[in-house]
């Protein structure tokens, strides 16, 4: 539907990282001015896994760009 109605844009996801580098938590910081590529961004965000150098990634913040744009 995005496609069709040719929406475009990027969506700004806060992610909290767990012990495991798992999304322990996950909200939108800024919107693509379309609801259903900011709900399709904050559920592409949840799937993540993160690693760290030294392996800490306990409580670890991070803002994730999730960018959506259509080929010519």
């Amino acid at each position: 539907m995005a496609r069709h109605m040719h929406e475009e844009g990027t969506a700004m996801v806060d992610l909290v990282i767990g012990a495991q580098g798992q999304v322990a938590q996950a909200s939108l910081h800024s919107s693509t001015g379309y609801d259903d590529l900011d709900r399709t961004a904050l559920a592409a965000a949840r799937n993540v896994h993160c690693t760290a150098e030294g392996g800490v990634t306990d409580g670890t913040k991070v803002t994730l760009p999730v960018i959506f744009h259509l080929k010519g």
